[in-house]
């Protein structure tokens, strides 16, 4: 099935290829019309390109009134591959093929690049060139210090949306993507600084026939925002093991959990205190975080206590903080041995000098811009759902979620009642949209899309060796543990190796009791990559078909550094 849904785009003529790579990490599933009409189609494309034509392209290289970067097909988010590998065509130091590999891993065979005209634009090369230095010679970002600064000053003077009148609610919803557009513009230019440093840092280890080096040095950097709540929640997590008045509550199930705890009094005060401030610090997070639609933290507090629950039983060793600085040492040691052996070659001694400070800037600064942009979408969301329980309320709506399903134009009538029927009717077909495979990336025309159900499991060539990509580095054996949804955790054990189909950052207290993570897809700048190392755990990333050809319970063997995994007893 091709162009199933209304909201789809057409490809663009100049640059023609498309990827879910990257994009499909933060946009598994299909995209709601809110959410295109408030972030993506509008907002984040004209961030994204701001950045784009400030760095590789110039504007009338564009197809007049074509979006270009973020496109929507068959429901779902596609990434312009065309435009990305322009910084690796446009530079003196990388090429098309980096780009690829930096930011889509080896899950799939890409078309070869086609150069274009202005490929060899002296002018053009010299600013990418020039931006790339400023990157690479940088210590700190503080324009992303300051921009979380501003969105925390949103949030903390948010409107009571309770008694704001409907009208109001809608204005609050289209006061945020002027915000998103700015903070995403940062966020595309920290990413890109991000995957150059970190090239830089491959480029130098596989240069001494060290590969795996770069990604220990990589590791507990500190400040990495989406590995933040983990540690909160944590210590929710140990004030349940000590105690026994909770422990009962926890043991006795999640459902009506936070009716029980509420019944204890005194003795739970402590959790419930320290559990209403992370729902307040991180409410923004959530599986599927960036689409309107999904549940998070704040919206559905059982998310975070089924985390909490999972924790509760890992041991004392586990403790974040403990990890993160044993990562931390390990990345001082790799850098040390990194040196010596560069230390006769000028050139590389140089270049490894400036590279560690800036991966240590923009590798936490690239996921301080996500959990901030994360805010600013929560903002949207809380609006649209109080409008969408009102409008439910009073059957303008025939569900609250139905909300989701309006376009941003659309949101007067639907307040006077008149788009209840069509917002019913979509909701239905985006929901069918969910048994629709979309495709890893196509060239010119839409294809026509597969179903999940008849989607074939990739063997590859060896049945007990699955090839991905070293994300974290080390090598751990130990039972297999697939978990396909972050809010569904209950299966995993403390010393298991978790195996997801892709992750965010609501997966990321999962890290914390796992030895080892395995996933899907992904490449190094993956947000499991990041929390991996910076909890010092192995982690392969781009292991095509990991979920389906790896059976819950197996034993396996992962090595973060070769990017193999090997199943040794199915």
């Amino acid at each position: 099935m091709t162009n199933a849904w209304f909201m789809d785009d057409e490809p663009s003529e100049s640059f023609p290829i498309y990827t879910r790579g990257n994009v499909g990490e933060v946009f598994p599933d299909p995209v709601s019309p809110l959410t295109a009409d408030h972030t993506w189609h509008g907002a984040g494309n004209h961030g994204l390109l701001g950045f784009m034509t400030r760095f590789t392209i110039d504007a009338d290289e564009l197809d007049p009134g074509q979006k270009t970067m973020f496109e929507i097909f068959g429901g779902y988010m596609f990434l312009n591959l065309s435009v990305a590998r322009l910084m690796g065509a446009r530079s003196s130091g990388m090429t098309p093929e980096l780009v690829d590999l930096g930011f889509f891993g080896t899950g799939a065979s890409l078309p070869p690049y086609v150069a274009r005209p202005k490929d060899g634009d002296p002018a053009i090369t010299q600013r990418v060139d020039g931006m790339m230095f400023g990157w690479m010679t940088a210590t700190r970002a503080p324009e992303v210090a300051a921009q979380a600064a501003e969105v925390a000053d949103i949030v903390a003077n948010r409107p009571n949306l309770s008694t704001a009148t409907d009208a109001d609610l809608v204005a609050r919803t289209r006061e945020m993507p002027p915000v998103f557009s700015r903070l995403f513009a940062t966020h595309s230019e920290a990413s890109a600084a991000a995957s150059v440093v970190m090239g830089a840092l491959t480029v130098a280890a596989l240069g001494v026939g060290k590969p795996g080096l770069d990604l220990r040095i990589a590791g507990g950097l500190g400040g990495v925002a989406s590995a933040e709540p983990s540690d909160v929640l944590w210590d929710l997590g140990r004030l349940v093991a000590a105690s026994p008045e909770l422990t009962a509550a926890f043991d006795d199930g999640l459902d009506g959990l936070t009716d029980r705890l509420q019944r204890l009094g005194p003795a739970a005060t402590d959790f419930l205190t320290g559990f209403a401030d992370f729902t307040t610090t991180y409410g923004s997070r959530g599986p599927n975080e960036w689409e309107l639609r999904s549940r998070t933290w704040e919206t559905h507090p059982e998310l975070p206590l089924a985390l909490v629950d999972r924790m509760r039983f890992s041991p004392d060793s586990d403790d974040p903080s403990t990890t993160r600085a044993a990562a931390h040492q390990r990345s001082g040691e790799a850098l040390e041995l990194l040196q010596s052996m560069v230390a006769d070659n000028e050139e590389a001694a140089g270049t490894l000098a400036i590279a560690v400070p800036a991966a240590r800037a923009w590798i936490p600064a690239r996921e301080q811009c996500k959990a901030t942009i994360v805010r600013i979408i929560h903002e949207v969301r809380l609006a649209a759902r109080e409008l969408g329980r009102r409008m439910a309320a009073d059957g303008r709506l025939t569900d609250a979620d139905h909300v989701f399903m309006l376009r941003d134009a659309e949101m007067e009538a639907a307040l006077n009642g008149d788009m209840a029927e069509t917002a019913a009717t979509r909701q239905a077909d985006y929901l069918s949209l969910f048994e629709v495979q979309p495709p890893y990336w196509f060239a010119g025309e839409v294809p026509k899309f597969g179903l999940r159900s008849e989607a074939t499991v990739v063997e590859g060539p060896s049945k007990t060796i699955l090839q991905g990509m070293g994300g974290s580095a080390g090598t751990v054996e130990g039972l297999a543990r697939v978990v396909l949804d972050p809010s569904d955790p209950l299966t995993l054990e403390p010393g298991e190796i978790l195996v997801a189909p892709i992750t965010d950052p609501s997966w990321t207290p999962l890290f914390v009791p796992a030895a080892g993570v395995v996933v899907d897809v992904g490449a190094v700048m993956s947000h499991a990559v990041i929390v991996s190392r910076e909890l010092g755990i192995p982690c392969v990333v781009s292991a095509v078909g990991a979920t389906t050809r790896i059976s819950d319970g197996a034993r396996i063997r992962v090595n973060g550094d070769t990017g193999t995994v090997t199943i040794l007893q199915d």
